[in-house]
C-alpha cells in the first residue's frame, strides 16, 4: 500500500485533535483509522487497474465513505 504512505496522507490527522473550550475539553469526532481509510483508497485505485485518478480524490472519498458508514 505505497500508493498512500506519502506525506499527501500523513498530515491529515492534525484535522482531529481535540480542543479545550471553558466547559473543558471537548473532543472531535473520532476520526476513521488510517488503515480503514487507506485500505479502501487503495481498492479505488485498485478497481481502476491501477492507473489514474488522483491519491488525495481517492483518500477523500475513502473518508467520506467511512463517515457515512457510521
Amino acid at each position: 500500500m505505497d500508493y498512500f504512505r506519502g506525506r499527501l496522507h500523513s498530515n491529515r490527522s492534525q484535522f482531529y485533535s481535540t480542543t479545550e473550550n471553558e466547559n473543558g475539553p471537548a473532543n472531535a469526532p473520532a476520526a476513521p483509522a488510517h488503515e480503514d481509510i487507506a485500505s479502501l483508497a487503495y481498492s479505488y485505485w485498485e478497481a481502476r487497474g491501477y492507473r489514474g485518478g488522483s491519491a488525495l480524490e481517492d483518500w477523500l472519498r475513502a473518508e467520506r465513505e467511512i463517515a457515512r458508514r457510521k
